[in-house]
């Protein structure tokens, strides 16, 4: 790798040994383009200028999406956020004909990667970008992006950045035996963390028939104060690097819970080789059993629930449930129309901080905090509740039993069916409490209570996804959402809350019409 400058060209070079070398470089462009922005894919047929494009688009749009060639469509269109057109113009007839493609409307709010852009003659305008891949004899790809703009500064700094991390990676890789794996893309999260599925043999075969995941986590600066100096990461203890990640799955898989395994681990430079549970989630697998699923998943809770909390774990108190409870203030209502001045923020987070400190006192548990459908893997190779295996344990805290059944049963991706609900809760219930009536109405208080913390909190965080962080698919879980809410702020417990709704935000809750 390396880079040269002149007043004119500014210059990338990448050498990629394999495929998946290349679809790293389309994600760290993915990463750093700008919308919108237009770039041309050079390269002679077979050079991989659609594989690149492929690349770029899923790391943008997500791993599992369809990405064909447009040899024949001309143009394919990504609508959801961030936008990007693909054109290939390897079959215009004549450049007269871009004007029937969309392209020209395209470039104003669209990443616009183009193919054989040179068939269009001097129709296109210059290009932000030009990525220029070439193959020798040995399938090893050379790709070279120049541009003339100050675009290009920023993006060599990002590239560079990127390359370097990836250098300490592999070099991390090689002290294992997971050094000549071959790795590929995964599906990532809402967070900063990214995600590669490992894949090797030890059969003569040449079958890859071991898998890993490496997480790749490097620490990153706070963002801004929001309330009292402070970060909204330090004020709701967010797991912000490696380190709490690998220390809470040693904690769980030592007190016989379900996380992966650990193959390596480096907390400075954060990253961790760990073990793959598959893909198999309720939210994307229509086959697993919700019974089944459901009973094991609350089986875990049970234990989980009867160990004294990891020491380490910060505490799940009323000051950090106001501080999310906030999220619903500062973004879901100023998104509804709904503005509340200081005065009545304070009185909303006073109201959480003396609920929350008041939970605090029944015993506090381990709370993982993130338990629902996609952060629980359905396991067919193993038995019982280890069936549902653990992963996104890094923000757990010392909180309320409640709070990880109300995730379970009421999951903001999914509807679960009211059978399901009813049953998980009893189950709980019964084998925790017997028939006493004292502890399971306590209980059921505290489980209101954290069902409508809970989701208002998850209410805020999709709505500043959708609007800050320009992801819109967030926006069709909201009336899930809210009917959570609204099944419980009535609670005795809430009626503080409910209260405030009713004189500060009467229609908060209200189904929309979107």
């Amino acid at each position: 790798m390396a880079e040269a400058q002149d007043t004119a060209i500014k210059t990338f070079d990448f050498v990629a040994a394999d495929e998946a070398a290349t679809l790293r470089l389309a994600a760290w462009m993915a990463a750093a383009l700008p919308v919108p922005s237009l770039v041309f894919l050079k390269g002679d047929l077979g050079a991989g200028k659609t594989a690149f494009a492929r690349g770029f688009i899923r790391a943008l749009h997500g791993q599992a999406t369809q990405v064909p060639s447009p040899t024949f469509t001309l143009v394919q269109p990504y609508e959801e956020q961030p936008p990007i057109m693909h054109a290939d113009l390897y079959r215009l007839a004549a450049p007269e004909e871009i004007d029937e493609l969309g392209i020209s409307d395209a470039l104003a709010d669209h990443i616009c990667l183009i193919e054989w852009a040179e068939k269009a003659g001097d129709l296109l305008p210059l290009p932000d970008c030009i990525i220029s891949l070439t193959v020798d004899d040995n399938e090893t790809r050379r790709i070279v992006i120049t541009g003339k703009n100050e675009l290009m500064d920023t993006l060599i700094d990002a590239l560079k950045a990127h390359a370097t991390r990836d250098t300490a990676l592999q070099g991390f890789l090689n002290d294992t035996d997971w050094h000549d794996a071959l790795r590929g893309p995964l599906a990532g999260d809402a967070s900063t963390r990214r995600y590669e599925r490992l894949a090797k043999s030890d059969s003569h075969d040449g079958a890859l028939n071991h898998r890993a995941v490496l997480m790749d986590w490097a620490a990153a600066p706070d963002g801004p104060p929001v309330y009292n100096g402070k970060a909204y990461s330090q004020l709701a203890h967010l797991a912000e690097a490696m380190p709490r990640f690998a220390d809470m799955v040693e904690w769980l898989r030592a007190h016989d819970l379900p996380a992966p395994q650990l193959y390596a681990v480096d907390r400075a430079q954060g990253f961790a080789l760990l073990e793959d549970f598959g893909d198999r989630t309720i939210a994307a697998d229509v086959s697993v059993d919700r019974n089944v699923f459901y009973h094991e998943a609350v089986d875990n809770l049970l234990h989980l629930h009867g160990l004294q909390p990891a020491e380490f774990l910060p505490p799940y108190d009323g000051q950090v449930q106001a501080i999310e409870a906030s999220l619903f203030i500062d973004w879901y209502l100023p998104y509804i129309g709904v503005t509340v001045d200081a005065a009545a923020k304070a009185d909303w987070m006073t109201l959480w901080q003396k609920a929350g400190d008041a939970m605090m006192a029944d015993g506090p548990v381990t709370v993982l905090r993130d338990y629902h459908s996609v952060n629980l893997i359905w396991r067919d190779d193993a038995q019982a509740r280890y069936r549902t295996g653990l992963i996104d344990v890094q923000d757990a805290l010392r909180g309320h039993a409640a709070y990880d059944l109300a995730s379970l049963i009421y999951d903001a991706r999914i509807d679960v069916a009211a059978h399901h609900q009813a049953r998980m809760q009893e189950h709980y219930m019964t084998t925790r409490f017997g028939d006493d009536a004292a502890a399971r109405d306590k209980f059921l208080s505290a489980f209101a209570q954290c069902a409508v913390q809970r989701n208002l909190k998850i209410a805020g965080i999709f709505i500043r996804l959708a609007m800050r962080d320009g992801k819109p698919a967030y926006l069709r879980h909201m009336p899930r959402i809210l009917g959570y809410i609204r099944r419980h702020i009535n609670h005795p417990a809430l009626a503080g809350m409910a209260d405030w709704l009713a004189t500060h935000a009467p229609n908060a809750l209200e189904p929309s019409d979107d």
